[in-house]
């Protein structure tokens, strides 16, 4: 038996909107504005109305994020990096208190993205005792 993962003569779309981590918004009205947002601009690029072809949709709001993830606020990529001290803040790769614990990813040094996780691993694959 074979698997997909749309129905047949459909699409799976992704899309994903940056959004900083929960500090209280009400995230209902940014979902709903936001969706509107981008519909409306999937709908002007490819002259149709995209919402007669929506089955199935999930969200996921740094609410959910957090909750499934156990990520502080919902952030994918840790402390916000808006300032020239934020690379400064965060989490280091390993912890001085606890022996041969080290930690990998977006959320600590240097940073978000795959290409500086992969450098965290690296830093990472460094740090640990042969």
């Amino acid at each position: 038996m074979v698997k997909i993962d749309a129905p047949k003569n459909c699409e799976n779309w992704f899309v994903m909107v940056n959004a900083p981590s929960n500090s209280k918004e009400n995230w209902d009205e940014l979902i709903r504005t936001t969706k509107k947002n981008i519909i409306t601009k999937i709908n002007k690029c490819l002259k149709t109305n995209i919402e007669d072809y929506i089955e199935h949709e999930k969200i996921a709001s740094p609410i959910t994020i957090e909750q499934n993830t156990l990520s502080k606020g919902g952030a994918l990529y840790g402390n916000s990096s808006n300032s020239m001290f934020s690379a400064f803040l965060r989490h280091p790769n390993f912890l001085k208190g606890v022996k041969n614990l080290y930690f990998v990813g977006g959320s600590v040094h240097p940073g978000g993205g795959i290409p500086l996780c992969l450098a965290s691993a690296k830093i990472v694959s460094k740090e640990i005792p042969a």
